[in-house]
């Protein structure tokens, strides 16, 4: 706030300095509250980083839990097959595939001049009642405008399952019904304005569903997702056969090795991460409690693994070895990916499982990740309280800043205005002194020659 006035040279010092002083205490608030914004943003990020090491953690205490078992088709032109929790070695025979489930589709049996003029029904008896068939379940209703427009709008907001649309052809617009979901489905779209019930629709494709035989039984399913057959084994029927199609679930080193990839990856983000937190260069959580814990997990996790049976008995007999160089994890694909199957069922042991071993440490890591429950969290949500405090006092203090400014501003104003009147009555009084040492001495007291 800039014064004006005579004086407002001299006072506007001694309104800056009222300030400044006044600001201290505002200065110290931002202060805080930037370093708790800054410690808020370093959670943050640390939180996403901890959450991937838990999941790759997760991965391997899934893999050692069932097996790491994939599942393969001999022939995925015909079937595809996905391990979706299966826990057992097999193989499956697909015998033969003698139909892929499809959708019904169905078009008018006529084709109408304009889909939005040319009448659909004509009879009188009960005027545009209209009756859509999907499988067994009925849906009537009652054409609000007696055109093909008006129609497909109504059928697609009947929640029926299927979609209507207008095809527009040289021998007139026609109309298009198609089942949402594949299989075998009764489509019928009936007149019914006539009194009786006339279908207006073609029957040329009522849908298919999907049929195999799978280890010489016959399966009959309405989507080519099977998933209810095997447990733990999802199947895309893709294509027809005649001749058999090999499943196999079996253990698949290359599943245990890219998920060893992905944790010793994520291992080495978290320690870069709880470095840049330590040491007198570290960054704005320096000291904190979180980082304390994680470290000695990270070294428990690290000095847990020993084993006197078996060919796995440590991170290294995976190819995880330490660095030493802050505090890295390196990698060696190689030593899993040429492990026998036996070395590869040892491997699996020592990961363990979702609670145990190796992979039993996705809960140690949880419970600062967590995104509700996560010690993490808990400081995020401590530093957003915070932060909302910080700002309300520095709100207040603000506007108590303003607020003294402006009195003091208005309190300088007026006493400038004062000390100016005060100025001008002193000059009025000289000059009437002056005149009256004119009329009683015939000069003026202190002037030159007096």
């Amino acid at each position: 706030m800039n014064l004006t006035g005579q004086y407002a040279t001299d006072f506007q010092a001694i309104l800056n300095k009222a300030v400044q002083t006044a600001e201290v205490p505002l200065t110290q608030l931002q202060t805080q509250d930037t370093a708790v914004l800054g410690q808020k943003t370093a959670l943050g990020s640390l939180q996403s980083s901890v959450a991937a090491l838990t999941s790759s953690l997760t991965a391997l205490g899934t893999d050692g839990s069932t097996g790491a078992l994939s599942a393969t088709s001999s022939n995925d032109a015909v079937v595809t097959a996905t391990a979706t929790g299966a826990t057992t070695p097999a193989n499956y025979t697909i015998n033969s595939v003698t139909s892929v489930a499809s959708a019904a589709s169905e078009t008018s049996l006529t084709g109408y001049t304009d889909a939005a003029t040319t009448p659909i029904t004509t009879g009188t008896a009960n005027p545009g009642a209209m009756q859509l068939m999907v499988g067994t379940k009925p849906y009537n209703f009652t054409l609000t405008s007696n055109n093909l427009n008006t129609m497909v709008s109504q059928i697609n907001g009947l929640g029926a399952g299927v979609t209507a649309s207008v095809l527009t052809t040289s021998n007139g617009d026609f109309l298009s019904l198609t089942a949402n979901a594949t299989g075998a489905t009764t489509l019928q779209l009936n007149d019914l304005s006539a009194g009786g019930s006339t279908n207006i629709i073609t029957a040329a494709d009522q849908g298919t569903d999907a049929k195999f035989q799978l280890n010489g039984i016959p399966i009959d399913q309405s989507s080519n997702t099977v998933n209810n057959v095997i447990p733990g084994l999802t199947l895309t029927i893709a294509g027809k056969s005649t001749s058999a199609t090999t499943l196999t679930l079996a253990s698949n080193s290359s599943q245990l090795s890219n998920d060893l990839q992905s944790f010793v990856t994520n291992y080495n983000a978290v320690a870069t991460a709880v470095q840049a937190q330590t040491g007198t260069s570290g960054g704005a959580l320096v000291g904190d409690a979180t980082i304390v814990q994680l470290q000695q997990t990270m070294q428990q996790m690290l000095s847990h693994f020993s084993s006197s049976t078996g060919s796995v008995g440590s991170l290294s007999d995976l190819g995880v070895t330490f660095g030493g160089i802050n505090g890295q994890l390196s990698y060696d694909p190689t030593v899993v990916e040429g492990m026998s199957s036996s070395q590869l069922t040892d491997a699996l042991n020592f990961v363990g499982s979702t609670t145990s071993g190796l992979g039993g440490f996705s809960q140690n890591f949880d419970q600062f990740s967590n995104s509700v429950t996560g010690l993490i969290q808990t400081e995020i949500a401590s530093d957003t309280t915070s932060d909302a405090k910080f700002q309300t006092q520095i709100e207040t203090t603000t506007n108590q800043i303003n607020t003294m400014q402006q009195n003091l501003a208005k309190q300088i104003e007026a006493s400038d205005a004062l000390e100016s009147a005060y100025e001008s009555q002193q000059t009025e009084l000289t000059a009437s002194l002056q005149g009256l040492d004119l009329v009683l001495y015939g000069k003026a007291t202190g002037s030159p020659g007096s």
